[in-house]
């Protein structure tokens, strides 16, 4: 998920068809490809198997020209809905009725590959006689492979979509753009970072309190959080505990946290007792470390983001565990 997600974008260009569920006022979009693809996986396997190659091989008899490409296109929605591959995402509607009820329709695109994957909700422009509900669109970007799979998808919708859950509920108060700090744009990338993680802590912290998520992620996320801030152990996790197993934070109270994390993790003596301060996150630290002995490849990703850096000013741990994270 990228924090910055609320975007003025010109959907008309989509190549989509429709189907209408739920609220009367709003609409499943998806691209043909994509379902005609998702369905096909699904039948490689499946009872119905020479029914459905059966009545597809009709629709050539049967039809010609434009109403050909019509009638295949009914044909693999039908089969799409039968097969229950659009239940998880129904059922994902039916928990979190805001979805419905701030914006109006959804997309479903075909993603170029699993990196892509993912949910972003879109603004169009204002335009007189527009509500704001009617300018907001989720578009979901998904493989056929994942759409053939409910139960992965389901995990999927889960996580993506309590973001825009989150972006589209007053009380979080979502703001699409991050504070900027004195420090330049490579710091506020940094920070922008810091607070991705964070906020991915608080949604599967969520999931994680309704048993939609193994034991394991609470660990996958504490060692996620460690990387990105630093402090004493028992702060640490204390801190963690907080933002993982509780509720009703607010997009406020995370950026702040990203900016400011010594203020909740720093002990009374951290900095006077500490080593100095990070070239990157500038905050004091026990560990800081020799930039010379990182791996290249670790050094060009940083340089990315901080090309005044070089290996003569020596970095926390944390933040080269953070860098070394996205290129693992």
């Amino acid at each position: 998920m990228t924090l910055l997600r609320l975007t003025f974008y010109d959907l008309r260009f989509m190549n989509h068809s429709q189907t209408c569920i739920m609220n009367p006022d709003f609409r499943i979009e998806f691209q043909p490809q994509l379902i005609e693809e998702a369905v096909a996986r699904v039948m490689t396997n499946h009872p119905e198997t020479s029914l459905f190659w059966r009545k597809r091989e009709q629709l050539y008899e049967n039809t010609d020209g434009e109403s050909r490409e019509a009638a295949f296109q009914n044909f693999y929605e039908a089969w799409f809905t039968r097969l229950g591959l659009l239940a998880p995402l129904r059922q994902i509607f039916e928990l979190w009725p805001i979805l419905t009820a701030a914006t109006s329709r959804c997309l479903l695109i075909r993603a170029r590959g699993k990196k892509h994957l993912g949910a972003e909700l879109y603004i169009t422009a204002e335009e007189p006689g527009t509500t704001a509900r009617e300018r907001r669109t989720i578009v979901a970007q998904l493989t056929p492979e994942l759409l053939a799979q409910p139960p992965l998808f389901l995990e999927f919708l889960r996580h993506e979509f309590l973001h825009l859950v989150d972006m589209l509920d007053p009380h979080f108060g979502y703001e699409p753009n991050f504070p900027k700090s004195e420090a330049g744009p490579a710091y506020d990338h940094f920070l922008q970072s810091r607070y991705t993680v964070l906020w991915d802590v608080t949604i599967d912290g969520r999931l994680h309190q309704r048993g939609w998520l193994p034991p394991a992620a609470r660990e996958k996320h504490f060692a996620n959080f460690k990387r990105a801030f630093q402090g004493a152990d028992e702060k640490l996790a204390k801190t963690f505990a907080y933002f993982f197993d509780q509720n009703s934070h607010t997009h406020r109270e995370l950026v702040e946290f990203a900016q400011y994390p010594e203020k909740w993790l720093a002990a009374e003596t951290f900095e006077a007792s500490s080593k100095g301060r990070c070239a990157i996150c500038h905050f004091p630290t026990f560990q800081l470390i020799d930039p010379s002995k990182l791996d290249s490849e670790l050094i060009a990703k940083i340089r990315e983001h901080y090309p005044d850096w070089n290996i003569a000013q020596l970095i926390c741990r944390q933040c080269a565990d953070l860098y070394e994270a996205r290129i693992s």
